[in-house]
């Protein structure tokens, strides 16, 4: 397609429709902020949306014409509609209200890199946010209408929420979510390995005390991290104190209340692993409320090295877990699901793919 502006500034197209690429290139954005402009425009500021959807409409983009959660149409410029095959639904499920992919700190990340690798693949990505906690759940409006090919779900839900979707969409992958029965494809990222490498640098700084914080245990990929506190623990020939493994849950004021408790007691940890970053910074402001100190009193490590970690005071020792890559694996291995011919070769064993980890080093820890 050749493109031109004319005398009034207006943008011409000749030959063939304009591709979303064709629209990000005039825009000045990238291929996913097109596809979020139409599809989560609460994700994109105001300046940007208007810009996306003027050229969208002077190149005669037609976007498909997709539906909300509420069956709202995301985009008002279109009337052109796409193939199932050629759309995917991203199923979030938040762990407490208000909880959005605008505004969470881990899927927040693996919500754009899925967005960027639908894009690249031609894909359009609708999504739909539910409550873990849900007693009941609906299959969104995407499903009922039958308007994806397949289903990224993402976060923890239960086996029988999993069932639901799986009885409508035939393809999907689980991302963040480790599959007890094998049933699905997931991807995850290496949760056992990420903390084994982090309690034996806890060793290594003289640590024997070493604590777990288990929030939320019912979540599988945080089992994953405590098997390598334990073996790493294990393997290292230090007894593992039931004491040091707290079992958690709930809001940040419970766990903070919690981790008071756990802090206070006659047989303090000197060293504390929490199963992600959210539950290390409630431990930091915990340590502030108590007088305690982090590193002098207690060295500290998180997992997931969401972007707050780096400004903490002191700066958190985390295990930075590759957000980003996580959605555009899942993407892929979803669109690989889709473009397969026989049926046979759907009920191969399914694969469960792990992200490499890396423990990042910073203020929050040091030796005894």
């Amino acid at each position: 397609m050749k493109t031109s502006i004319d005398s009034g500034g207006i943008l011409r197209h000749h030959n063939r429709m304009a591709n979303i690429r064709d629209v990000a290139r005039a825009a000045g954005v990238s291929p996913a902020t097109v596809s979020r402009t139409f599809t989560t425009p609460d994700l994109i500021n105001a300046q940007t949306q208007k810009r996306v959807i003027e050229i969208a409409r002077q190149m005669n983009y037609r976007p498909p014409r997709l539906r909300t959660s509420k069956g709202s149409l995301v985009s008002k410029t279109v009337s052109a509609t796409v193939s199932a095959r050629d759309a995917i639904g991203f199923q979030f499920f938040s762990a407490v209200p208000g909880d959005t992919l605008g505004s969470n700190t881990f899927y927040g990340p693996v919500f754009a890199g899925a967005m960027e690798e639908a894009s690249t693949l031609g894909l359009h990505l609708l999504v739909h946010t539910t409550s873990r906690h849900a007693l009941s759940l609906e299959v969104p409006r995407m499903v009922q209408e039958q308007a994806i090919g397949g289903m990224l779900l993402v976060g923890t839900a239960d086996p029988e929420i999993l069932s639901t979707f799986a009885a409508h969409v035939p393809n999907i992958v689980l991302v963040d979510n480790r599959d007890e029965a094998g049933i699905y494809e997931s991807v995850i990222s290496d949760g056992f390995g990420g903390v084994y490498a982090a309690t034996h640098y806890l060793l290594g700084l003289g640590h024997r005390r070493i604590g777990f914080f288990l929030s939320e245990p019912g979540i599988t990929t945080f089992q994953d991290r405590l098997r390598g506190y334990l073996c790493a623990l294990y393997e290292a020939g230090v007894s593992v104190e039931p004491d040091l493994v707290l079992r958690g849950d709930g809001p940040d004021e419970r766990r903070a209340d919690q981790l008071s408790a756990y802090l206070t007691g006659p047989h303090r940890p000197t060293a504390l692993i929490t199963a992600n970053d959210d539950t290390a910074l409630v431990a930091l402001q915990v340590c502030r409320t108590l007088n305690l100190t982090v590193p002098n009193d207690l060295s500290l490590v998180g997992f997931d090295d969401i972007e707050f970690s780096s400004h903490a005071n002191p700066s958190l020792t985390t295990v930075r877990v590759a957000k980003e890559q996580m959605g555009r694996l899942a993407v892929r291995r979803l669109h690989a699901r889709l473009g397969k011919e026989s049926a046979s070769s759907l009920l191969e064993q399914p694969v469960r793919h792990e992200i490499p980890v890396t423990l990042v080093i910073r203020e929050s820890c040091q030796a005894l």
